[in-house]
């Protein structure tokens, strides 16, 4: 696509406006499966309120610490984040990166709300509104990362270059442990999913990191934005949902798992 001043046109002549707060919606109508996909604007505040505190950030470390590893030796680094929601791990990759060399970095969500947050959040990111399933980038990019994401390995596999790399950031088997006992009445302790589709598309599994933590006391506001952010609050009994708002502090585990794919050759 050629980028204007304020849109970007393909070869067809179709354009795409640049939303004022930056971004681009490069999701066709017919790849929604709703009117609205993605988190809804509530999802994005709580999101955001929740990550801004800090609670999570030993996770965007370790992310940041992976991506430098992969980085190597190289000048520039082509990076997409599939499934960014409001942009917190990307803009604080990207700012913890930026003297490392080249970083062309773009956030997409299938979320319109959440990528519009993003673009609020750093100018200095590509922001995309697109799906996993067909992303609306060229071939070249040298990782992906997807982070509490759903990856669709077929709509990764031809943007990755031979030796590209998918970095996946999952929760472990007892992540938010604690909170999970009060709103199931049973829990499992499922670790992350299988790869079987990845292997088959010619992805091979090459590093597995684990991180885990106990977070300060969450006060009540903070276990609300939690519980808005993740599929708990929507997956949770009616008798779980109401003994979780009585919640008035509490401390979690936080137990998550980096695992790196590499594309072969």
């Amino acid at each position: 696509m050629t980028l204007t001043e304020r849109q970007l046109i393909c070869p067809n002549r179709h354009s795409f406006d640049i939303a004022r707060q930056g971004y681009v919606n490069l999701l066709p109508v017919q790849q929604k499966r709703s009117r609205h996909p993605g988190d809804s604007k509530a999802m994005v505040v709580a999101r955001s309120r929740f990550l801004n505190s800090g609670i999570y950030q030993p996770i965007a470390q370790q992310l940041t610490e992976r991506v430098r590893s992969l980085w190597g030796e190289k000048q520039a680094l082509r990076l997409l984040d599939a499934g960014c929601g409001e942009g917190y791990y990307l803009d604080y990759l990207v700012r913890a990166l930026s003297s490392r060399g080249t970083l062309d970095a773009v956030g997409m969500d299938i979320s319109k709300e959440a990528v519009a947050a993003a673009a609020r959040r750093s100018q200095q990111i590509s922001w995309v509104v697109g799906s996993n399933a067909r992303p609306p980038l060229v071939p070249g990019l040298d990782l992906i990362l997807s982070v509490f994401g759903f990856p669709s390995y077929e709509g990764f596999q031809p943007l990755l270059k031979p030796g590209g790399h998918i970095v996946l950031v999952e929760p472990g088997p007892d992540h938010l442990i604690e909170l999970r006992q009060v709103i199931y009445p049973t829990v499992k302790r499922n670790p992350p999913p299988e790869l079987d589709q990845a292997e088959r598309l010619g992805f091979q599994l090459t590093d597995t990191q684990s991180l885990q933590y106990q977070t300060a006391e969450l006060d009540h506001g903070q276990i609300q934005d939690l519980l808005q952010m993740t599929p708990h609050l929507y997956r949770a009994t009616r008798e779980g949902k109401e003994a979780a708002s009585r919640l008035e502090t509490i401390q979690l585990t936080v137990d998550v798992v980096f695992r790196t794919l590499e594309r072969q050759t």
